[in-house]
């Protein structure tokens, strides 16, 4: 008899990939089952990844009547096993209104509390902890995800196939850039000139670098579409201005983000969303990466951060300086090696 199985994973585009491991176990072992995932509104773009699921959305942040629509959902469905994926306080309180129901979760053991406290946790029918109180040896939570679910079959269940709705045609072979305004503005204080010099570099007009931006932030978008051939996927139109080999990739996300990475043959971006789909996808991947070190404390939460989200293999990263020409530097050596 079919078993009904809900998944609470309505969080952020990089946590979905980073539960990847998780979720194809899940698949497995309800193979047989009726699966049903809570995805949250940004990520139900990538639902292609899941071809034997069906979804309802929710935002990040729960308001009352979210949280009231999802209690009613489990009163008025049967349901025999609910996977807590996205550590929310709210979704702790289920197993004990819901007792008949198996609940797995990922738990949160930090200095700033636990989550769930130790009276909710008895009600978990199995869960896994996610330590972020102190400097340890550990997995990544790619890792420990996956060892909420017992073993089964392995067997790669989840898809790498995206449909597309542009015209571009991708050169041969390109690697993958993208600017992020909080690390290279923000953090690493570059101008958007210094921005170029580095992707230049990184190119050095060998083989295309096509590269990605903020979504909608017209002043970029504009300074890039100036400087370099652009394709605009808002409305599917090429601009050419020059000979040189680097594609500015304007608005471009979603299902066209995924593709774009996935027809590549190096990935070097800022660590997050992209990094991690670029994992998901087995692709040579380099991670950018800058910290402001002030105190201990800022060097432990750090490093905690950098055990927790990184892949357990295959993730190469380099740590960027604000000198522009020692980054340069840097990052040529590390691409030639």
């Amino acid at each position: 008899m079919k078993k009904k199985v809900l998944i609470l994973k309505n969080d952020r585009t990089g946590d979905l990939f980073v539960s990847h491991k998780a979720l194809n176990r899940i698949l497995s072992k309800h193979f047989e089952d009726d699966v049903i995932m809570f995805l949250s509104n940004i990520n139900y773009k990538f639902n292609f990844l899941f071809p034997k699921i069906s979804f309802k959305t929710f935002p990040m942040h729960l308001n009352i009547f979210h949280k009231l629509k999802i209690i009613f959902y489990l009163i008025f469905n049967k349901l025999d096993t609910v996977y807590i994926l996205t550590p929310k306080n709210f979704y702790y309180y289920l197993p004990f209104i819901f007792r008949k129901i198996k609940f797995y979760a990922i738990t949160i053991k930090s200095n700033n509390g636990n989550r769930p406290n130790k009276f909710l946790k008895k009600f978990l029918y199995k869960s896994v902890i996610i330590d972020r109180s102190k400097i340890t040896k550990r997995n990544s939570s790619y890792i420990i995800q996956e060892s909420l679910i017992e073993n089964t079959k392995n067997e790669f269940l989840l898809s790498k196939n995206s449909k597309v709705d542009h015209n571009f045609v991708y050169p041969d072979k390109f690697d993958v850039f993208h600017y992020k305004y909080n690390l290279f503005n923000n953090l690493l204080e570059w101008s958007l000139d210094d921005t170029c010099k580095f992707l230049e570099n990184i190119n050095n007009n060998k083989k295309y670098l096509l590269f990605s931006s903020e979504i909608n932030n017209e002043k970029i978008n504009s300074f890039f579409s100036n400087r370099y051939n652009t394709y605009d996927f808002d409305n599917n139109k090429e601009k050419h201005i020059n000979e040189k080999k680097i594609i500015f990739l304007k608005n471009i996300d979603g299902y066209n983000l995924f593709d774009l990475i996935n027809k590549s043959s190096r990935v070097i971006c800022p660590e997050g969303i992209m990094t991690h789909m670029a994992y998901y996808l087995k692709k040579d991947v380099t991670a950018l990466m800058f910290f402001i070190i002030k105190t201990k404390k800022n060097f432990i939460e750090q490093v905690i951060s950098c055990k927790e989200w990184f892949p357990p293999e295959n993730y190469k990263f380099i740590v960027l300086k604000k000198n522009l020409s020692k980054s340069i530097l840097k990052i040529s050596k590390r691409l030639n090696k």
